[in-house]
């Protein structure tokens, strides 16, 4: 009994030595299989390297959504691209595995970029996150925002704007981040739902530029999109325009009726500047309030100015009627009558180019 034991305590010995020789080749395979996994490690919440990333900015916008003049805002949705290198990130494929890796925002190190001019918090609906093997990292994100602008109005109906998009790096990455542009993933979208009703789109411009705020620092680039959009004026020209045309011809048939009729003149040149000035408050929610006159201001002034024109001229023709001097009456009419029509088509071409030139 005692001699079987000590035969049997060697060969123990001998099992426990094979298990352990057996299971060291099987852990260095279980870490080789680790190392093939995507890096999770907390290091690569930090951008790469001690150099600044260069970053490769796209936009491409999906919808105008809305363009509010009052508020000089623009709503729009549409795509941000960001590309960049994280050599961390570099890995060898397999033959039979994909040749990129997705990832969560929160696994890995991406670009914090903002819209500078957004007037509220921008919404973010899905992304992408994926890396190819040699590291090239491209994130990009479906958004909607609205964006404050400075419209130059003056030339309004007849204008056209650039609705920008000013992107920057976050204030803590402006030193390890440098922006450029991605014309590929840039542009605007050709579908029907793009352009609002009386608004329609252009092309995609885009620049950088360095700016310093006022607490010191710099930002080593910004970039700037810009959407073109003009504004399609049929509906104003009908709307607008040709009815202050319309009045203000109606307003010269006081110059048709005979001078001693004073009260058939008065009444057609009053009634239509009651009708003028109603007019104008009936419209004034389609005009854009800004500090200064727009073309479609100036227009109104213009008309204002020949109906009262037209006034005056009944006032002064009657008085001199009823005077005597009936041939210097009828000599200030039919100046007028030749006059006038063309001084207001003059007037409207001479202001017509200072403000749309």
């Amino acid at each position: 009994m005692f001699g079987t034991d000590r035969v049997g305590i060697p060969v123990k010995l001998l099992l426990i030595g094979a298990l352990i020789l057996l299971a060291g080749p099987a852990a260095s395979l279980a870490g080789s299989s680790k190392s093939s996994q995507p890096p999770t490690a907390s290091n690569y919440h930090a951008p790469p390297g001690d150099k600044p990333v260069e970053v490769r900015v796209g936009l491409y916008m999906l919808n105008l959504v809305a363009l509010d003049e009052v508020h000089q805002t623009f709503t729009c949705t549409g795509y941000l691209t960001e590309k960049w290198k994280d050599p961390r990130l570099s890995f060898i494929p397999r033959e039979d595995s994909p040749q990129k890796r997705y990832y969560r925002k929160d696994d890995v190190w991406f670009p914090p970029l903002q819209f500078d001019n957004s007037a509220a918090l921008r919404t973010e609906t899905s992304y992408v996150l994926d890396v190819t093997s040699d590291g090239a990292a491209e994130y990009v994100v479906k958004f909607a925002v609205t964006l404050s602008i400075n419209m130059a109005l003056r030339a309004f109906p007849f204008d056209s704007q650039d609705l920008a998009v000013y992107i920057h790096p976050f204030a803590g990455d402006v030193d390890r981040i440098v922006l450029a542009i991605d014309p590929d993933s840039t542009g605007v979208s050709p579908a029907p739902y793009t352009p609002l009703p009386l608004w329609s789109t252009g092309s995609m411009s885009y620049r950088l530029m360095n700016e310093r705020f006022s607490a010191g620092y710099k930002v080593r680039t910004h970039a700037i999109f810009a959407m073109h959009v003009k504004r399609d004026s049929e509906y104003y020209i009908y709307k607008i325009f040709l009815p202050l045309v319309l009045m203000v011809a109606i307003s010269w048939g006081a110059l048709w009726i005979p001078p001693a009729d004073l009260n058939s003149q008065l009444v057609t040149s009053v009634t239509t500047v009651l009708t003028l000035v109603a007019f104008s408050v009936a419209i004034s929610n389609v005009l854009p309030p800004v500090p200064y006159m727009t073309f479609c201001d100036m227009f109104f002034l213009i008309c204002f100015v020949f109906v009262l024109v037209s006034v005056g001229e009944v006032l002064i023709v009657h008085t001199w009627h009823n005077r005597g001097r009936a041939e210097i009456a009828r000599r200030i009419r039919r100046a007028t009558r030749l006059l006038l029509p063309p001084a207001f088509v003059l007037v409207i071409v001479t202001f017509g180019y200072l403000f749309l030139r």
